[in-house]
């Protein structure tokens, strides 16, 4: 089957299972024994495809990148700083610095940082936009936060507060307005560092022209550092080299009436433990980890309908009760002491990035195994901006 076939019949069967629940919805009753085994067939057919189609997807992403990669060498000008950094660059990975020519030795002092070739290089924008498209897999809050790129790491003061308990009055002609000073708290956002571990890579894949080692090398920082990313910026615990993440800034909870499980009315709870004034942006979601997931989509709600209703494209999103949702593996599944779920909106969340990405290539240290490895930084940090727009369940 084709994707565009595959496409077509994934959006029919989600039309299928939207208009059978909102069946039993204007009839107010619960599924049928047959309507449930229906449900069932569909939504199992409705996975299989999506599993298709985004394998296919996957690879055709792939091969388009590979052929606009190509078209770009083809025909950007050559003369460009950019085009002549980033070719310094790819040799410089595959070479080291001792073996390039005079003009892309200047090329890569331009990029040094700390100590020039000893302190490694910041990395071309390109380079830097591969990391940034393999990490984007790994980070559901990355995703649906507000991203600040920064030029250093400088600290930021940024205020925070809470707005909920805040509102205007009613005044008679002439009467003087009383003072309603917002209450706010000020936490500097830094830029912690995180590695992305050494890479390495023999030295024959190195001598492969073949080989893109350019794409090899991002895809590995990127998987590296996205999957680190993600679970400082949700939950780390601000000691000693870690972030502060988002789970431990919220202040705002609802306790899950079971331990291990997250029930319907734990999800009532949560979404109306935040005022209804957060709960209309277009940032605002439920966010849970995949195995959280899975229990949603085998839920009902309070009618026997299902909880979890399939996108329909280009016409409705993928819903929980309602609300679109975002899959992150950095949050918890449940159990006593974590949060496993959290409501609101995200747009509330700031995740300040240093834009500089440095990397280093550690030339002898690994020459007896006849490898080459490769280091890369990255810094990073998160707030959570207004107190009340973000909720957690937490599980006893």
């Amino acid at each position: 089957m084709k994707l565009h076939e595959m496409l077509q019949k994934r959006s029919a069967i989600a039309v299928q299972m939207r208009q059978l629940n909102e069946q039993a919805k204007e009839q107010k009753r619960a599924f049928s024994e047959e309507e449930n085994k229906r449900w069932g067939d569909m939504q199992k057919e409705h996975d299989d495809l999506d599993a298709l189609i985004q394998r296919e997807e996957l690879l055709r992403s792939q091969d388009e990148r590979y052929a606009q990669d190509d078209q770009t060498e083809r025909s950007a000008p050559q003369s460009t700083e950019e085009q002549k950094r980033a070719e310094a660059f790819s040799a410089y990975l595959r070479q080291g610095f001792a073996e390039l020519s005079p003009e892309m030795k200047e090329q890569l002092r331009a990029m040094g940082v700390a100590t020039g070739a000893a302190g490694g290089f910041t990395v071309p924008t390109e380079f830097v936009n591969r990391v940034a498209e393999s990490m984007r897999a790994f980070g559901g809050l990355a995703n649906v936060c507000q991203v600040l790129n920064t030029s250093n790491g400088n600290p930021i003061p940024w205020a925070t507060t809470d707005g909920t308990g805040e509102e205007g009055e009613m005044i008679a002609e002439n009467e003087e307005a009383s003072k309603g000073d917002p209450s706010f708290g000020q936490i500097a956002i830094g830029a912690k560092k995180m590695t992305s571990k050494i890479i390495l890579v023999s030295n024959e894949l190195l001598t492969d022209s073949a080989i893109d080692i350019d794409g090899f090398v991002a895809r590995r920082i990127g998987q590296r550092l996205g999957r680190g990313e993600a679970r400082q910026i949700m939950t780390g615990d601000g000691q000693g080299n870690n972030i502060k993440g988002l789970v431990n800034q919220i202040t705002k909870s609802k306790q899950a009436s079971l331990a291990t499980a997250v029930a319907y009315e734990d999800l009532i709870q949560l979404k109306h433990s935040v005022d209804p004034a957060y709960r209309t942006g277009p940032n605002v979601r439920f966010m849970f980890n995949d195995n959280v997931f899975k229990g949603f989509k085998l839920m009902k709600d309070s009618q026997g309908r299902p909880l979890w209703l399939p996108a329909i494209a280009g016409v409705a999103p993928a819903t929980i009760d309602g609300d679109q949702y975002v899959i992150d593996q950095a949050l918890a599944d449940p159990a006593a002491g974590k949060a496993s779920t959290l409501y609101g909106d995200f747009y509330s969340v700031i995740l300040r990035r240093v834009a500089a990405m440095a990397l280093r290539r550690l030339t002898e240290r690994y020459a007896e195994f006849d490898q080459m490895g490769f280091l890369a930084f990255h810094r990073f940090d998160v707030l959570l901006e207004d107190k009340g727009a973000v909720g957690k369940l937490i599980h006893a």
